[in-house]
């Protein structure tokens, strides 16, 4: 079983943060709500998928995020201007980036529906 849930002092700390990047430039709230999330659970798929398979068990995958999804920008996340600073706006930043987990674990429950295990 995978958990992610971003919910930590880092990630209590940063919501609702003025306009900074991570280390690898992208904005902060992204990169800790939902780049490491993502990063972390494309990097061990293969090996549930195989642990899985091995062990005749179901995997797992859950993500944890909270109602912050409903608040983001008008449209829903703006890739364009994930790290445009002039229309950054805290509250909607943290948003989008619960809503890009959201919307992670949906497409992951459909591309995996067919995969024996999952």
């Amino acid at each position: 079983m995978l958990l992610c849930n971003a919910y930590s002092v880092l990630s209590y700390r940063i919501s609702g943060t003025p306009f900074m990047l991570s280390e690898d430039n992208i904005e902060l709230q992204f990169a800790t709500n939902h780049m490491g999330h993502f990063l972390l659970t494309n990097l061990l798929l293969d090996t549930m998928k195989k642990t899985t398979h091995e062990s005749k068990r179901e995997g797992r995958i859950v993500n944890v995020t909270s109602c912050g999804h409903r608040f983001t920008y008008r449209g829903g996340i703006r890739f364009d201007k994930i790290n445009d600073e002039s229309s950054y706006q805290k509250f909607h930043a943290y948003a989008q980036s619960k809503l890009a987990n959201i919307l992670h674990a949906n497409e992951l429950a459909r591309c995996l529906k067919h995969v024996a295990g999952y």
